[in-house]
């Protein structure tokens, strides 16, 4: 029997398929061959590390003033103080003001000359609620006072017994006869004027006055002492001023180690017979 030969139209049919064939064989080779290479720059050129994860940032806010304390550290906004010429009174007045607000700090005690003081420190309106108390209990008894809503740092820290150094410039020195008389105006001056206060001295030891130390140049020393003489209580509290427009080193580092004789130490002076 003889093979049946395929008819022209299945031999084109035929050739075209194992074209077709032939296509796909090398189409897969190609892209065979594109894989390998791509893996093989893989393994030659290292590929970008991810950046380590930054570590979470601390928590920098402020911690909120422990009530207990009032330091340089832990400010208040507002502070007052009044003077009871009375020690009795001045407990009582205490004793009210504590109970009127929530106050955050108070401190108070005997000061020379026989004399109350109540110190109170908190938000503005807890402090002004809280003096107004004391200033209407007191009555009379009450010397002098003080409410400083917005106080000035250096007061602030100045109060509590923080001195800033004193250097051969001009110095400014303001004296009074109350306590709350020298807050007031050591606020005012050196709110008024690019100044330091070297040092507040607050009635114990001076008989009951007391006094602030301005110091920088002399033109911004002249202006504190006159805001602050203006910015008194009142006229009568005001006991003296003094301005020296160039303070001579050695006296310099007299008032920067100490204003309290019993304190300062013997110096030999340089230029002496």
């Amino acid at each position: 029997m003889s093979e049946k030969k395929p008819t022209p139209g299945e031999l084109r049919r035929q050739k075209a398929a194992r074209k077709k064939t032939a296509e796909s064989v090398a189409v897969e080779e190609q892209t065979s061959k594109t894989g390998e290479f791509a893996r093989l720059i893989e393994k030659v050129e290292p590929q970008p590390s991810k950046p380590d994860p930054q570590p979470p940032k601390p928590d920098t806010r402020p911690l909120a003033p422990d009530p207990r304390h009032l330091t340089p550290d832990t400010r208040y906004p507002a502070i007052a103080l009044i003077e009871y010429s009375s020690v009795t009174t001045g407990i009582i007045c205490g004793d009210a003001m504590i109970k009127r607000a929530p106050i955050a700090v108070i401190k108070s005690g005997t000061v020379h000359n026989g004399k109350y003081l109540v110190l109170i420190g908190g938000s503005v309106g807890a402090v002004d609620e809280a003096y107004a108390e004391g200033l209407q209990v007191g009555g009379t008894q009450v010397v002098d006072s003080v409410i400083l809503p917005v106080v000035h740092e250096q007061v602030h820290d100045s109060i509590l017994g923080q001195r800033r150094k004193c250097e051969p410039r001009a110095l400014g020195i303001c004296e009074t006869y109350t306590v709350a008389a020298t807050l007031r105006s050591a606020d005012a001056g050196v709110k008024g004027a690019e100044v330091n206060i070297v040092e507040i001295r607050l009635a114990d030891d001076i008989g009951g006055k007391a006094f602030a130390i301005f110091n920088g140049d002399l033109f911004e020393v002249e202006a504190a002492v006159r805001i602050a003489r203006e910015s008194c209580t009142s006229a009568e509290n005001w006991l003296r001023e003094t301005i020296i427009p160039n303070l001579h080193p050695e006296m310099a580092a007299q008032v920067d180690a100490t204003t309290y004789f019993s304190k300062a130490s013997l110096d030999k002076l340089t230029e002496s017979e």
